[in-house]
């Protein structure tokens, strides 16, 4: 129903600068400011991290050699910066969800590039205190956009947030896993037993969070494949 809405309500506007355009998430000149962030190889092979080197190929990082990773792949559109991190920040917190669709579209041709398959689509969930304070789940409406261009179901109702978290925001890494640390369950885990998963979220940092719900998902019998529009990059 809200792709539905969002079809009909929403015109085709870039995810920049909210100019109006005929066809495609971004008009000529955001195109651009978007492929120069664009995540190339040679990066992960697990975790999606791309390497400050641009020598060599496609690898396992030392960090995915060593520690339990709860998830297949991970993998993100773009740095966060610049452009894409602008138009991110006013989709998220200054209440344009107009640039839903364009986003969504983008991270659906990133889906369909690394040809992921999944059964379903699952936002990460928002506990429901952030959620009236922000008015909506800007995970949620990504996943469903890219669900429907998938030909996919999203399921946002199995996987839930059990407790307020802090923003992780201005935390450390040590402080942002603990913080999320048991903070999700699934309501049915038969639902998602040997099912294959596409989990969604619109920014990774330090990737706690969306760990802490592939662990949750995993331990109900699926199989999960990350996908988020942007990541955190050092430089």
């Amino acid at each position: 129903m809200l792709t539905a809405l969002l079809d009909i309500f929403f015109p085709s506007v870039c995810a920049v600068c909210e100019k109006d355009i005929a066809e495609g998430p971004l008009c000529e000149t955001c195109s651009v400011a978007f492929d120069s962030k664009k995540i190339r190889s040679p990066l992960c092979l697990k975790c999606g991290d791309p390497f400050i080197s641009i020598e060599g190929s496609d690898r396992t990082c030392g960090k995915c050699l060593t520690a339990k990773i709860p998830f297949n792949v991970a993998r993100s559109g773009f740095i966060y910066d610049g452009a894409v991190a602008e138009s991110i920040h006013r989709f998220k917190y200054n209440g344009k969800v107009i640039l839903a669709y364009p986003l969504g579209a983008l991270m659906a041709s990133c889906a369909e590039a690394l040809q992921l398959k999944p059964d379903v689509v699952v936002p990460v969930p928002l506990h429901i205190e952030r959620l009236k304070a922000r008015g909506f789940n800007q995970s949620l409406m990504l996943a469903k956009i890219l669900a429907k261009r998938l030909g996919v179901k999203t399921d946002c109702s199995n996987l839930k947030r059990t407790r307020p978290t802090l923003p992780q925001i201005g935390l450390k890494h040590e402080e942002r896993a603990e913080n999320v640390a048991g903070a999700f369950k699934v309501i049915n885990s038969l639902a998602f037993k040997n099912k294959n998963i596409l989990l969604i979220d619109d920014v990774l940092t330090t990737g706690a969070t969306i760990r802490e719900c592939a662990k949750t998902l995993k331990k109900a019998g699926a199989e999960v494949n990350i996908l988020t529009l942007a990541r955190a990059v050092k430089s």
